[in-house]
């Protein structure tokens, strides 16, 4: 009876939605203007706690007023939160004759922190095997071993831990190519600065929680040059050790070290708007506005990923702003903190204040104004999640029939997959709470994180059919519900 009750609806709203695409609001041109405003180089990428995420912040709250929205709450249209912003200072080893400079020298590897130079002893233990360790000492001190592939460190490492070892020095004598490799590959993403909730023992921080598992010691890894200035001999002489299984001869060396983290605390702030509709239910209309900042010498604009996102919920608050007698609630949620790991829609969602048995669904849109190597066209736009409830799927799939100038593409419609897409961006908090929720997307690309997802890119009138397929949506929410 439920469904055929929705059916019902959603044939009326037929009749009713005729024509109604000619008479939106929604615009190329505001489309335009809104991606132009958010990927201008005094915005630098909308990296999340920078100036320009703030100027970002400041323009979405600003259209929210202008349209009349009704304020989150006491902040007005901001829903702040604090982050802690980790990366690493000063790193180096310092011998008797210089100092070894993190990627000049040295690339560090490890995630222990030692804000205070110290000083520890460096012992010498050859390939690493078991009878090379019973021979020596290594509590406590800095392990030199000699390893085939610099990469592959993680086998020492955690040997090493549990024999209590503060940290290895592996080289490779055999290639000082694999050295430099490591330090042209590894660096922007270890000097990266990275973002998460001061309380990471009870907020699960996406991206980096799986290597805060891993018991290992700190990994450096020099070049060979720097083998004789660390350990006293030539790698020439400790190889000849290694062959005479005599390396308990070698000398031990004292060092100084530092590994220094820094930690900032930044605050940060999703922008919520809300329609007021006529019950305590809600739709979620989110996207993230935040993209990755900048480098040394250039900044992402991040046009695809996800100004055309944040752009498009501007225009759908525009759409539906002068809509009288809603049924549900809307709320336009523009996150925060989503390429640090969804921290902004995590956020939301854990808020003592969320509850998940108002929310109809959350419709998520991040990356819809580009066209993959899976189209020919850009008549088409990824529906994933529908697969969650008959009648969210009911629903979106007569949305698909009602205009012929965008099609949903279900073909990576699969919200149980955990490897899959759909837990890539914010409507999966939603979704671990048990809130339906779509992920609208329009397919990877090879501009996806790099300097050149820029506006140039986009068909802006690829992109306003799309959004204008996604209006439908929420106006047949609106005339048939989702009881959640």
């Amino acid at each position: 009876m439920k469904i055929l009750l929705l059916i019902s609806c959603l044939t009326s709203f037929t009749f009713q939605s005729q024509g109604q695409t000619d008479n939106s609001k929604i615009d190329k041109k505001d489309l335009k203007k809104f991606v132009n405003i958010l990927t201008s180089d005094s915005l630098e990428g909308r990296g999340t706690g920078t100036d320009g995420q703030i100027k970002a912040e400041r323009f979405i709250s600003e259209k929210f007023k202008e349209l009349g929205l009704k304020k989150f709450d006491q902040n007005g249209y901001l829903e702040k939160f604090k982050l802690n912003q980790t990366y690493w200072g000063q790193v180096y080893i310092k011998t008797q004759s210089r100092t070894l400079e993190n990627f000049e020298n040295i690339v560090f590897q490890g995630s222990d922190i030692q804000n205070d130079e110290i000083e520890r002893e460096v012992v010498f233990a050859g390939l690493g095997t078991e009878k090379e360790l019973n021979q020596i000492n290594v509590e406590g001190r800095l392990v030199l071993v000699f390893i085939k592939n610099l990469r592959a460190n993680y086998d020492i490492g955690t040997t090493l831990e549990k024999r209590n070892a503060y940290g290895v020095i592996v080289a490779n004598p055999e290639n000082e190519k694999q050295f430099e490799s490591i330090k042209r590959t590894y660096k922007d993403y270890v000097l990266q600065k990275r973002l998460s909730f001061p309380q990471n023992d009870t907020i699960k921080n996406f991206l980096f929680a799986k290597w805060d598992r891993i018991k290992t010691v700190n990994v450096i890894t020099i070049s060979n040059s720097e083998i004789k200035g660390i350990i006293g001999l030539s790698q020439r002489e400790l190889i000849k050790l290694i062959e005479e299984k005599r390396i308990n001869e070698a000398p031990i060396k004292k060092v100084k070290v530092k590994f220094e983290k820094i930690v900032n605390e930044i605050e940060t702030a999703n922008v919520i708007g809300l329609i007021q509709g006529k019950t305590n239910k809600t739709i979620v209309v989110s996207a993230h506005y935040d993209h990755l900042g900048k480098s040394d010498k250039e900044y992402f604009p991040g046009a695809d990923d996800n100004a055309s996102g944040t752009a498009a919920l501007l225009e759908l608050a525009e759409e539906f702003s002068n809509k009288k007698n809603l049924e549900y609630n809307i709320m336009f949620l523009a996150t925060s903190g989503e390429e640090a790991g969804l921290l902004g829609s995590f956020y939301h969602v854990n808020n003592p204040d969320f509850n998940p048995d108002n929310i109809i669904c959350d419709l998520n849109l991040d990356m819809i104004s580009r066209i993959d190597d899976k189209h020919s066209n850009g008549k088409y736009l990824y529906c994933i999640g529908t697969d969650q409830s008959i009648e969210l799927d009911t629903i979106i799939k007569k949305a698909d029939g009602l205009f012929d100038k965008c099609s949903f593409d279900f073909s990576l419609n699969n919200s149980k997959d955990p490897t899959g897409l759909f837990t890539r961006s914010d409507n999966y908090n939603f979704y671990k709470k048990g809130v339906p929720a779509i992920q609208f997307f329009s397919g990877l690309h090879l501009d996806y994180h790099k300097p050149t997802d820029t506006v140039d890119k986009i068909d802006f009138e690829n992109l306003e059919n799309r959004v204008r397929q996604i209006s439908l949506v929420i106006e047949l929410l609106q005339s048939a519900g989702l009881k959640n």
